[in-house]
């Protein structure tokens, strides 16, 4: 699994995680990684975004900060109706197991 931060422009979008070609986003509203499929097809096919790899120190830095608040009501709502999201801690545990 490699971790990875997701910015557009100079604004830092999401803490992404890509494990076996799908990726996962966290969502600092709902606490938790969540398969996000439209970034997979950024990260492999348009590439709207830039993808900088990281660790999980600068990872658990930037969930901290709060990379990855969202403020539109409809799409964190969606994102809380998400019936398997991945807690940090175990992302970010697979990452250091792949990575470090």
């Amino acid at each position: 699994m490699k971790l990875y931060l997701v910015t557009e422009d100079d604004r830092q979008v999401w803490v992404a995680a890509l494990a076996h070609e799908v990726m996962y986003t966290y969502v600092a509203n709902t606490g938790m990684f969540h398969n996000n499929n439209a970034l997979r097809n950024d990260f492999y096919m348009v590439r709207n975004f830039t993808y900088d790899e990281i660790g999980t120190a600068e990872a658990r830095r930037l969930i901290a900060q709060g990379v990855g608040t969202l403020d539109d009501p409809d799409t964190i709502a969606m994102w809380r109706a998400d019936q398997s999201p991945l807690p940090p801690a175990d992302v970010l545990a697979m990452a250091a197991g792949s990575n470090e």
